[in-house]
């Protein structure tokens, strides 16, 4: 894969997870998502529709720059204030490509109705109580989740593989584990059962986490997946992103 490809690939996931409008602006809390390639040598700029049109077409420039993110921080600072950033690190998911032994039993949201049904009562408590029945119901996208192995309740949840953003070209992963069930596979088991769930298909297939999330990079190692280089979100400082 070449860093071009690479670049287009990053530019996709971040229209994925921050729509454009009709401009090609991101929706969404930030000022501007920076894409830089795993070699470095390529970049891709969106800025936020919120910004007015002079200064996103300055950030637009300054971000095909070899130093693009000090300019872009310092476009932004001058114009709107202090400025928050975060980064993390972006992979490709190629389904025909993991190979992940399962370390429990597997329920997906294309499974049989009854195992789904099964699952109405096992909210692992971190989703409102709606949002959880429109997860099972498939209204948000495809999943897949890992109950508790061995003498475990069966619907006792501890793992999920979601699909928290999507379009016409691309989804991207979203994982959760349990605590106390942590570090033993289950994350990496959900993300391939997903992506086997979400192939074949015509999207592009993403998984991304932040610089400190070294779990979650580690469940990317684990499942072989491919760096495509690292996100970086430039926002207002308390965005909470």
């Amino acid at each position: 894969m070449t860093a071009a490809h690479e670049a287009e690939l990053l530019r996709t996931e971040i229209e994925t997870n921050w729509p454009p409008d009709a401009r090609g602006r991101l929706r969404g809390p930030h000022h501007a998502v920076l894409g830089v390639t795993a070699d470095g040598r390529r970049r891709t700029l969106a800025a936020g529709a919120h910004l007015p049109d002079a200064l996103a077409a300055e950030l637009a420039a300054a971000g095909a720059a070899a130093d693009a993110l000090p300019r872009v921080q310092r476009l932004l600072a001058a114009s709107l204030g202090p400025v928050h950033t975060a980064s993390g690190p972006s992979y490709l998911v190629l389904p025909d490509r993991i190979r992940f032994a399962p370390t429990a039993p597997v329920v997906r949201s294309d499974g049989p109705p009854a195992a789904i049904d099964a699952l109405r009562t096992a909210n692992p408590g971190n989703w409102g109580t709606d949002e959880w029945h429109d997860l099972l119901d498939g209204t948000l996208g495809p999943w897949a989740m890992a109950l508790a192995p061995g003498g475990g309740h069966p619907s006792h949840v501890v793992s999920i593989c979601h699909t928290p953003c999507r379009s016409d070209r691309g989804a991207e992963a979203g994982t959760w584990t349990r605590p106390g069930h942590r570090g033993r596979g289950h994350a990496a088991t959900v993300t391939a059962a997903w992506a086997r769930l979400m192939s074949p298909g015509t999207r592009h297939l993403f998984y991304s986490t932040t610089a400190a999330n070294h779990s979650s990079q580690h469940v990317a190692a684990r499942l072989g997946l491919r760096p495509l280089g690292t996100l970086w979100k430039v926002s207002p400082p308390g965005s909470g992103e």
